[in-house]
């Protein structure tokens, strides 16, 4: 009799696991006293990872053979906020304005005048080597009428080693990764999304807080609104964009 259950219990035992092997984690570890069918998820939101960035803008210089290379870094979400920090500290009166940007799904660099490869592409691999994204980056070269050629070489060097110099001075800011998406919805669905949106606003960082940049209703019988929003919750937010406008709204991310 002890034997017989025994070998109940082995076989009892190889059917659960064959029959969990394409059921979920957490419906395995429930099989021991059930198995269920997996039913969809709703409004289930991942935990957001943070990115390292700098927390505000910094400056530092170095004269390298009585070229002044002076370094400027800021933070940066998006390549149009880059690119008003660029326009607004450069130097018409320079030489150069050798700059990058690193963002979280895209990044740019530009040599302004050096040789190809020899002023951008070091400033976006010190941003990567110090493990930063959303950063911006520009180097102002001053060369003085005695210079020296610096060579590639030397311009490499120089221009990575400013750039290594001002982000490590800069105080740092860990933040969670964002995107940026565009609303489109009949003016009839205002009430909703509207309600939806002042939801996340008053979410904590990190529990996917929105940030809303912009509403457009100049097309009379419909309205844009543009916002960024956690990365993580965004496709959470669509599926109660969509529910709570009876699929009226749609959601598209805006590359930036």
């Amino acid at each position: 009799m002890v034997r017989h259950s025994i070998w109940m219990s082995i076989a009892l035992t190889a059917l659960l696991q064959r029959t969990c092997s394409g059921l979920s984690l957490s419906t395995r570890i429930g099989a021991r006293l059930q198995v269920t069918r997996k039913a969809p998820l709703r409004r289930t939101f991942a935990v957001s990872s943070t990115i390292t960035t700098v927390a505000l803008e910094h400056e530092e210089e170095e004269t390298v053979k009585k070229s002044r290379f002076v370094a400027r870094c800021a933070p940066a979400v998006t390549f149009s906020s880059a690119k008003e920090f660029i326009d607004r500290v450069s130097d018409p009166k320079a030489r150069h304005n050798c700059w990058a940007w690193c963002g979280e799904k895209s990044q740019r660099s530009n040599d302004d005048g050096e040789p190809s490869g020899t002023a951008g592409r070091p400033i976006l691999n010190s941003i990567e080597g110090e493990g930063l994204l959303n950063v911006v980056v520009v180097v102002t070269r001053y060369k003085s009428k005695d210079a020296p050629m610096l060579g590639a070489g030397g311009l490499l060097r120089a221009y990575g080693s400013a750039a290594s110099l001002v982000l490590r001075a800069a105080a740092r800011v860990e933040e969670f990764p964002v995107v940026s998406i565009e609303l489109m919805f009949p003016m009839s669905e205002l009430g909703s999304v509207q309600s939806l949106v002042a939801r996340y606003e008053g979410r904590k960082e990190g529990s996917g807080t929105l940030v809303r940049n912009g509403e457009d209703y100049s097309k009379g019988t419909s309205v844009t609104l543009t916002a960024v929003v956690e990365e993580a919750f965004a496709a959470g937010f669509e599926a109660e964009l969509t529910e709570a406008t009876n699929g009226a709204a749609t959601m598209s991310l805006v590359l930036v």
